[in-house]
């Protein structure tokens, strides 16, 4: 089976996509055939771009696309670009493609993903994962936000949470929502493309089984204690890692970041010396600027290097 998978991302997130591809080929099934196409804005530097293709074999073709300038203007802020959007603009960009697998860059692939793409969604617009976390905070934090009763007020066992999505291009393309999301990401969204996709997409959603986009709080001591997945969903062979909290990247040694550095460790070490470090350059500026001050960082860098 050929699967088509894509990812989205501007240079800051380069190497992190690098590690979600790495993984998607590590743990690719026989017979399983990826095509990854990755989205890239403009600044992805031409030495980045080679080295993610040179994961390229006769099984897993990588094909790096331009994105157009649709969702510049988009609302951007706490560290989403415009890169974010690009997942909106699918359909027009791959035109002979149905259906296809959208990923994160902070991904972690764990199995073969046949099942996920296998899965039929019918005239459903896309196939995602709830969102545990925006679950939890519903009541407490959700609703203070301006527009979120209005909008989402009956969406607590709905709400998905957008970073793994089965995309039915055939269906987005036909019903023209496209022209929705458009418009909608020129207004202030707190949760951007995620919130578009909430809101134009509710009564055209499969629910995915949480295997398929483990984030931490689905993966947390507790999650079955939260009426939204079943024990036996939680408790399935994860495919998906997905970290939506701090980025294992930035963060070594937290709990949920062990399974990123434990793989990159075991099949990539040029990853794993280049992750290692930039996280010690930045944990060493972090420790100065706090002993310090902010002023020490300046000298800091002129020595080390930014």
């Amino acid at each position: 089976m050929s699967i088509p998978v894509i990812l989205c991302f501007d240079n800051n997130f380069a190497k992190p996509a690098a590690v979600a591809i790495k993984s998607l080929s590590v743990y690719a099934a026989d017979g399983t055939k990826y095509e990854v196409f990755c989205v890239v804005n403009k600044d992805v530097t031409v030495v980045n771009r080679k080295f993610i293709e040179s994961f390229s074999n006769k099984d897993f073709s990588i094909q790096i696309l331009e994105a157009r300038n649709t969702f510049e203007k988009a609302h951007q802020h706490r560290g989403i670009t415009e890169s974010s959007y690009y997942r909106l603009m699918l359909h027009d960009l791959l035109p002979n493609l149905d259906k296809v697998i959208y990923l994160d860059v902070d991904v972690l692939i764990n199995d073969d993903l046949t099942q996920l793409y296998s899965t039929n969604l019918g005239e459903n617009l896309i196939g995602a994962v709830k969102n545990l976390y925006m679950h939890q905070v519903f009541d407490t934090h959700m609703l203070n936000i301006d527009y979120w009763k209005a909008k989402f007020q009956y969406s607590k066992y709905s709400y998905i949470n957008a970073g793994v999505l089965l995309m039915n291009l055939r269906e987005i393309r036909y019903t023209k929502i496209w022209k929705e999301w458009i418009e909608l990401s020129k207004q202030n969204w707190e949760y951007h493309d995620q919130d578009i996709l909430n809101m134009s997409c509710s009564n055209k959603i499969l629910f995915l089984p949480p295997k398929f986009n483990a984030t931490y709080p689905i993966r947390a001591k507790g999650a079955d204690l939260w009426d939204l997945f079943s024990k036996k969903e939680l408790s399935e062979t994860i495919v998906i890692y997905h970290f939506t909290a701090s980025k294992p990247w930035n963060s070594k040694y937290s709990e949920q970041s062990s399974v990123w550095w434990d793989f990159i460790k075991r099949y990539d070490a040029e990853l794993y010396i280049d992750f290692l470090r930039v996280y010690r350059k930045s944990q060493t500026v972090k420790v100065i600027s706090q002993r310090f001050g902010t002023r020490s960082i300046q000298i800091l860098r002129r020595i080390i290097g930014k």
